[in-house]
C-alpha cells in the first residue's frame, strides 16, 4: 500500500509541476476559489437510511481559477485577453484536484456484490482547464492526469466517511475493484447561449445548447445536450466578472446524451485484464438544480439522474451535488 500511495503522490506531483510551469509568464490574478461535493447521500428528499450508496457514490473537487488562458490556447484559438480586463473575448484557466468513487450494489445486509454489478473504482486526479469565451459562446479544453486502483484511495476515503456516521451506512467491500493504472483524459466542450430574454431585468432566462468529446484511456465519448435557465436577477453563465451585485436566485434543467466508446470504471483497465461489465453505448443524463448568488458567493445544489450505464443494471442512479464558489475581491 505504501508503494502504491507513493506512485499516486508521484503522479500528482509531476502533474502539478507541469501545470505550474505552464502558467509561468502569464498573469497570475486569482479570480475565484470553488469546491464541490457529489454524493447520493445528498438526496435529501429521501430518508437518511433509504438513500443509495452505489454506482457514482462520491466525488469531491477543489478548483482555483486564474485570469488568462492555458499554454495550449495559442495553438487552439486566437490569443484572447485576460479576463481580468473588460475585454469582450477573454480567457481563464483553472487548476483542480479531485477524487471520484464508484461502488457496486451489495446484497442487502451483506458485503457480497450482487451478481452482474459493477466493480468498485477510485479515481484520484489533477486537471488543468482553459476557457475562452465571448458573450454568446464558451469553449473549454482540459487535460486530466490521475490514477485508479488502491493509489486512488477510494477504500480509505469511504471507510473514513462511513466511520463518522456508521448507523446510516452500508457495509463496505473493496475486494473487487479496478486495479492501478495511470490515466489521461483530453476533453473539449462548446456551449452556445441563445434565446436570451430579460437581460438586465428582474426576471430573465436563456437556453444553452452544448456539445463536446473526451479522449483517453479513462473516458472516450461524445456528448451533446441543452440547458435551460430561468431566474431572478439572472447573471451571465460564464463571465468571470460579475455584472451586478444584486442577489440572484435561478433554476436550471439540463439533458445530455453520452455516446460512450470506453469508460474505464465499467470496461476495466486498458492495458491488462480486470473486473468489468458490459457498457451501454448510449447513456442519457438529466439534471435539475438552483443557484443562489450573493455578492461574491455562489451556492449551487442540483440532483442528477444517470440512466443505466451497463447491461446488467436495469435501472439508473440518482445523485446530488453541493457546490460553492467565492469570487476574489478586485
Amino acid at each position: 500500500m505504501t508503494r502504491l500511495r507513493f506512485c499516486a503522490a508521484a503522479v500528482i506531483a509531476i502533474a502539478s509541476a507541469t501545470t505550474a510551469a505552464s502558467a509561468s509568464g502569464q498573469e497570475q490574478q486569482l479570480l475565484s476559489v470553488s469546491a464541490r461535493a457529489d454524493n447520493d447521500a445528498f438526496n435529501f428528499w429521501l430518508a437518511a437510511y433509504n438513500r443509495p450508496d452505489e454506482e457514482y457514490t462520491s466525488g469531491v473537487r477543489g478548483t482555483l481559477t486564474y485570469a488568462g488562458g492555458a499554454w495550449w490556447e495559442a495553438v487552439l484559438h486566437k490569443r484572447a485577453a485576460s479576463c481580468g480586463s473588460a475585454a469582450s473575448r477573454c480567457a481563464t484557466r483553472s487548476y483542480s484536484f479531485g477524487q471520484d468513487m464508484y461502488t457496486g450494489q451489495l446484497v442487502p445486509g451483506d458485503t457480497t456484490h450482487v451478481p452482474g454489478t459493477r466493480p468498485n473504482a477510485g479515481w484520484l486526479y489533477v486537471q488543468e482547464s482553459s476557457r475562452v469565451f465571448t458573450a454568446d459562446h464558451l469553449n473549454e479544453t482540459s487535460i486530466t492526469l490521475g490514477v485508479t486502483g488502491p493509489p486512488a484511495l477510494g477504500e480509505s476515503t469511504q471507510s473514513f466517511i462511513h466511520s463518522i456516521a456508521p448507523n446510516f451506512n452500508r457495509p463496505i467491500d473493496w475486494s473487487v475493484q479496478i486495479p492501478f493504472e495511470p490515466g489521461l483524459v483530453l476533453a473539449y466542450d462548446r456551449t452556445q447561449r441563445i434565446l436570451v430574454h430579460g437581460e438586465g431585468s428582474v426576471f430573465g432566462g436563456d437556453v444553452e445548447p452544448h456539445a463536446g468529446a473526451s479522449l483517453g484511456n479513462i473516458l472516450t465519448e461524445a456528448r451533446a445536450g441543452i440547458r435551460v435557465r430561468e431566474g431572478f436577477n439572472l447573471q451571465h453563465p460564464w463571465k468571470a466578472v460579475p455584472e451586478s451585485s444584486k442577489p440572484e436566485i435561478s433554476f436550471f434543467i439540463d439533458g445530455t446524451m453520452h455516446a460512450v466508446a470506453r469508460n474505464e470504471f465499467l470496461a476495466g483497465t486498458m492495458f491488462r485484464s480486470s473486473p468489468h461489465v458490459e457498457e451501454r453505448p448510449f447513456v442519457p443524463e438529466y439534471q435539475a438544480g438552483m443557484n443562489v448568488r450573493w455578492q461574491r458567493l455562489t451556492i449551487t445544489y442540483s440532483f442528477e439522474r444517470t440512466a443505466s450505464e451497463y447491461v446488467t443494471r436495469p435501472t439508473g442512479h440518482t445523485w446530488s451535488r453541493l457546490g460553492a464558489e467565492w469570487r476574489i475581491e478586485r
